[in-house]
C-alpha cells in the first residue's frame, strides 16, 4: 500500500491530465470549454477525488479509467461550487488560489454558467463511470438542497445574524452541510462502488464524517493563521464580513481543540480497516495547529 504523500505524488498528476483532457475533447463550445477550464486547472489540493480513490485502494479495489472518471467528476462538481460561491451575491471574492475568481477573470454572467455546466458533467462522469444508478443518487443529495447547497443557504442566512452568533447546533449543520456532505460523499461513492460489507462501510463513512467536519474548522483556521499569499484569498475575512462559523463562535484556541477532537474521532474510526493511506489526509491539519 501506498503512503499518502507517494499517493498524492502518484495521482494528483493523472487527474489534472484527464480534466484537462477530457474537458478538452467533450466541451465543444472553444471559448465556453476556456471558461470552464480556467477554474478547474486553477490548482487545488484535488482533495475530494483523491479521498474516492485512497477508499478504493484501500477496499483493494484496482484503480482505472473507470474509477478515474468517477473521481474527476467529483472534482467537477467542487470546482462548481467554488465558482458559485466566489460570486457578488454570495461571498464576493475576486481571488482564488492566487488568481481571479471566474467572475472577475470572465464576467459574472459566464461564470454562472461555467458553474451550471460544470455541475451536470460532474454527475455525467459519475453515471457513465460506476454505471450505477445508486452513485447519481449519492452524489446529487450530497450537493443538492439538503446537502451543500442547503449548506450555503445557511450561510448566507447566518452572515450578519446576531440571532444565529451563538446557535452552537446551527452552526455545526451549516458547516457539515455546506463541506461535510460533499467529503462523505467521497467515501460513499467509494464504499458503495467497492460493495464494501456494512462493517467496512460503516467504519469509512464515520471517518468520513469526522474528516468532513474537521475540513470547514481547518479552511477557517487557514485564513486567519496563514497570510493571504498562502492562503490564497484575504485573511480575515469571513469576521469582516459577518460571517458566522465555528471559528468566530469559539476562538482560535477552541477551534483548535475542536479540530483535534475530530481528527481523534477520524484515527479511532481507522483502527478496525487498513487505514494508514486515509490517515495520511489527517496530516493535512497540522499546519493549523
Amino acid at each position: 500500500m501506498l503512503d499518502f504523500t507517494s499517493f498524492q505524488k502518484k495521482w494528483t498528476p493523472i487527474i489534472n491530465d484527464y480534466l484537462t483532457q477530457h474537458l478538452t475533447d467533450e466541451v465543444e463550445n472553444p471559448k465556453f470549454r476556456e471558461i470552464m477550464l480556467y477554474s478547474v486547472v486553477a490548482g487545488g489540493k484535488r482533495l475530494r477525488p483523491l479521498l474516492f480513490l485512497a477508499t478504493l485502494a484501500t477496499l483493494d479495489r484496482p484503480i482505472d479509467s473507470r474509477e478515474l472518471r468517477i473521481a474527476c467528476g467529483i472534482e467537477l462538481i467542487h470546482t462548481y461550487s467554488l465558482i458559485h460561491d466566489d460570486l457578488p451575491a454570495m461571498d464576493n471574492d475576486d481571488y482564488r488560489r492566487g488568481r481571479l475568481t471566474s467572475h472577475k477573470k470572465w464576467g459574472e454572467a459566464e461564470a454562472i454558467l461555467a458553474g451550471d455546466a460544470l455541475l451536470p458533467l460532474g454527475v455525467q462522469w459519475i453515471a457513465e463511470g460506476s454505471q450505477d444508478y445508486r452513485l447519481a443518487t449519492i452524489i446529487t443529495a450530497a450537493v443538492g438542497a439538503n446537502g451543500m447547497v442547503g449548506g450555503q443557504y445557511l450561510d448566507i442566512d447566518s452572515t450578519n445574524n446576531d440571532q444565529v452568533a451563538d446557535d452552537v447546533k446551527l452552526i455545526d449543520q451549516m458547516e457539515w452541510l455546506k463541506t461535510g456532505c460533499l467529503i462523505e460523499a467521497c467515501v460513499k461513492l467509494a464504499t458503495t462502488y467497492a460493495d464494501a460489507s456494512d462493517t467496512i462501510q460503516t467504519d469509512l463513512i464515520d471517518f468520513a464524517r469526522a474528516f468532513g467536519r474537521a475540513y470547514q474548522i481547518y479552511d477557517d483556521l487557514v485564513d486567519v493563521v496563514q497570510t493571504s499569499e498562502e492562503a490564497g484569498k484575504a485573511t480575515h475575512k469571513d469576521e469582516a464580513v459577518g460571517k458566522n462559523n465555528t471559528l468566530t463562535q469559539l476562538g482560535i484556541d477552541k477551534s483548535r481543540a475542536e479540530l483535534q477532537a475530530l481528527i481523534d474521532r477520524a484515527q479511532r474510526d481507522l483502527t478496525n480497516v487498513n487505514g494508514d493511506l486515509l490517515n495520511g489526509f489527517l496530516a493535512l491539519y497540522q499546519k493549523v495547529m
